[in-house]
């Protein structure tokens, strides 16, 4: 017949046995868990350029837009360690946007990282773009001419090819813009026709040329 004290005797033999590889084991699996722990801790911050994307044509952008974000990132310190900028990104899309004001709400869709890593925090997180849309008008082009005043006053005809170029503005762009000047510098010694190919440059924020910017000039003398 089994005694108690024979069963406490052999509980008590069986603890005493291997006790160094159980402790071993134990401080391994908590060893294991703080490892656990703390990799889920760790976070890290960076500061990324903000892209947008598929800005709708005929419209611009009218306000100052935040162009970084600040996003807090969380991890394993194996994989943020090793973490670079140029493997985050941040960009919004504005497919579909039309005239006005635009609240982009930031999420996790709005950054790209490697797998194994989250976002935790993105600042700002509401992206605010107003929006216009731009018209197109032919403007004509006139030539600015720099040189000695002798060379001009024998100038007899200019002639500008094409003489009107279409630019892409918004409406009060065009309030200030009624026609396109083109320097041209003409040579002091010059006595025949003389032809220059020159740029169109404009100076209006949202304003830009359609299509090929450049214009041929041609200043023709009297004899």
């Amino acid at each position: 017949m089994v005694r108690g004290t024979d069963i406490v005797h052999f509980l008590q033999g069986s603890l005493r046995k291997n006790l160094g590889l159980k402790a071993l084991a134990l401080g391994l699996a908590v060893a294991l868990w703080w490892f656990v722990v703390g990799e889920s801790k760790v976070q890290v911050g960076f500061v990324i350029p903000l892209e947008i994307r598929n800005l709708p044509p005929g419209l611009t952008i009218t306000n100052k837009v935040e162009r970084q974000v600040e996003v807090r990132l969380a991890g394993p310190p194996s994989l943020l360690g090793t973490l670079q900028q140029t493997d985050i990104s941040a960009s919004i899309d504005l497919t579909g946007a039309r005239p006005g004001r635009q609240v982009v709400n930031m999420d996790d869709r709005s950054i790209k990282i490697p797998q194994g890593i989250k976002v935790q925090r993105i600042y700002p997180n509401v992206i605010d773009v107003s929006l216009e849309r731009l018209e197109r008008r032919r403007i004509p082009v006139y030539a600015r001419l720099d040189g000695a005043a002798d060379v001009r006053r024998r100038i007899a005809k200019i002639e500008i090819v094409p003489s009107s170029l279409e630019v892409e503005a918004l409406p009060i762009d065009f309030s200030r813009m009624k026609s396109l000047p083109v320097p041209v510098s003409v040579p002091d010694a010059v006595s025949e026709n003389f032809t220059e190919n020159v740029q169109v440059e404009l100076r209006e924020g949202h304003a830009k040329i359609v299509g090929n910017p450049g214009v041929r000039v041609t200043i023709y003398f009297r004899k």
